[in-house]
């Protein structure tokens, strides 16, 4: 059976966790695939990964903290540091771990810092921004933690054993340093550049898009260490907690350090009946001012026939075969929001298609909430069954593995309207439609 995993976050779309995993997995052989899964809440991530059957995930902002209530354990450095980057699937229990700790000392480790008596500071008292500290201190650095918000730094800091200073003592806390380490998800100045000296060794975990800070770090003359390299040696052991086998880590980063120009502006919905694809076709379609192609209404407007219909009377097979036709055609469109059936993805010719030429959604939804949705079954060939919940939770776990193989972002759309899902879809992957 296909393993599944994810990056969850919000927003997820720019991670590079999807390219380094299912990289991996394919170059030790294993039958597993990764994606990225936005959400509003760290329980909505939990309760989505238990629905789908997920075998482990990597939490990113700003759910490192909030998951943990949701797990079923949680062990090592994640409990001391309060933090969560890492969630696995033991036994069907989902048990929660930190490997933020061996990124951040792997990530300095490539700029040729000895940790040992230097000084550090940190900014940010969030997960990424404790483990950091409690990275720093193991390796033998004397550590100040920074936060916008004092009381958070001042909290964490007792708990942790490193001083707290507010951000207007800044200028202070970087005097002496020899290494600062950003964990703020944001690209904007936070740091004043003339507090930035030659000789500063400076991470920034934001890898997504440049900062402000690792562009004025540059310019100051600091050595910047690419946050890439935080992912990396983050990655490498949460690979080994996914599979028990040691990871492909010369290949992982040269995938990491490959440029990639993404010149797809087109917006496909993939998922199964019930999971909103049309009605979230249109909210989006006029959310982002862009036209709307439903392939299975132009299906049945080209056969003037029905879906039901069309399967009457030519079968499963003759409608597959409209549907590759008109997905097809695809290929020659820019700049539109398509929906797709539910079984568009059972075909490799459709699923290239919609890979090369669409960023591609998979809304989920559970068998239950489909069939409160769809409403009679009279109009779902498929379903015509004396258990249709039982026929669709079977037919929708056979297609699991090609929503997640097709797929570049993944929402449930359980208790959401169809706003909020294309609001939140439109929020993670309008910077590259608009690129």
């Amino acid at each position: 059976m296909t393993g599944l995993y994810a990056v969850a976050g919000n927003p997820a779309f720019q991670s590079k966790s999807p390219q380094l995993f299912n990289t991996a997995f394919r170059k030790v052989g294993i039958d597993a695939i990764y994606v990225r899964l936005t959400a509003s809440t760290a329980k909505e991530v939990i309760t989505t990964a238990r629905e789908i059957g997920m075998d482990g995930l990597n939490i990113t902002s700003p759910f490192k903290t909030e998951i943990m209530p949701y797990l079923d354990d949680v062990e090592g450095d994640a409990r001391r540091i309060g933090s969560v980057n890492t969630v696995v699937r033991r036994e069907g229990r989902f048990v929660g771990c930190n490997t933020d700790t061996a990124g951040v000392l792997g990530a300095i480790r490539s700029s040729g810092l000895s940790l040992p008596k230097a000084k550090a500071v940190v900014v940010g008292a969030e997960g990424a921004g404790r483990a950091a500290v409690v990275a720093l201190k193991s390796a033998g650095a004397d550590v100040a933690l920074v936060n916008r918000t004092f009381e958070k730094a001042r909290i964490a800091a007792a708990t942790l054993k490193c001083t707290a200073l507010p951000m207007e003592q800044m200028g202070e806390a970087l005097k002496d340093a020899r290494l600062l380490v950003s964990a703020v998800s944001s690209v904007e100045r936070i740091i004043d550049p003339s507090l930035l000296k030659q000789g500063l060794i400076v991470l920034d975990a934001h890898y997504g898009r440049p900062t402000a800070l690792a562009n004025d770090a540059a310019r100051a003359g600091c050595t910047v260490v690419d946050g890439r390299e935080w992912l990396l040696s983050q990655a490498a052991p949460a690979f080994t907690l996914f599979t028990r086998q040691p990871p492909p880590l010369d290949l992982m980063r040269k995938v990491l350090w490959r440029r990639r120009l993404d010149n797809r502006r087109n917006i496909a919905l993939i998922g199964f009946m019930g999971s909103g694809k049309s009605v979230v076709a249109e909210r989006l379609g006029s959310l982002a001012g862009m036209p709307v192609l439903d392939i299975d209404k132009n299906i049945e407007e080209k056969a003037a026939l029905s879906v039901t219909e069309i399967f009457e009377k030519s079968g499963e097979d003759g409608f597959r075969r409209m549907e590759q036709e008109e997905i097809g055609e695809m290929s020659l469109l820019s700049g539109h929001i398509v929906s797709c059936g539910g079984g568009a993805v059972l075909s490799r010719s459709n699923v290239r298609v919609l890979r090369n030429n669409c960023l591609t959604v998979w809304l989920w939804v559970t068998p239950k909430t489909a069939l409160k949705r769809v409403g009679s079954t009279s109009t779902r060939p498929l379903l015509d069954d004396e258990d249709p919940e039982g026929a669709a939770a079977a037919l929708l776990a056979g297609r699991l593995s090609r929503y997640a193989g097709t797929c570049d972002l993944l929402i449930s759309t359980e208790e959401k309207s169809p706003e909020e899902i294309a609001e939140r879809i439109w929020h993670e992957v309008r910077h590259t439609i608009e690129d």
